[in-house]
């Protein structure tokens, strides 16, 4: 029985729309425009000395981040930026 809740347990936080449910960031990378589920400060501990900033709001949805950039910065993902 424990290890059927485990495993329905598991089940629920695998399933497609709980990926989806993350929090997503807009930022600044290097003068290109990024979309990524990575907190501020995990993403400057993974990037090391890159130049990072965000430059939109926090999203629940990741779709809606990429849509927000296509929108707001008449670029796409990977378009130029900067954090200046």
């Amino acid at each position: 029985m424990r290890a059927t809740r485990f495993v329905i347990s598991l089940l629920a936080l695998l399933a497609p729309g709980s990926a989806l449910a993350m929090t997503t960031y807009v930022y600044c990378i290097n003068d290109r425009i990024e979309v990524d589920p990575r907190d501020p400060q995990e993403m400057r501990s993974d990037r090391g000395d890159s130049e990072i900033c965000i430059i939109g709001p926090s999203f629940d949805f990741g779709p809606d981040a990429t849509r927000w950039v296509e929108a707001n910065l008449k670029a796409g993902v990977g378009g130029a930026c900067s954090c200046k």
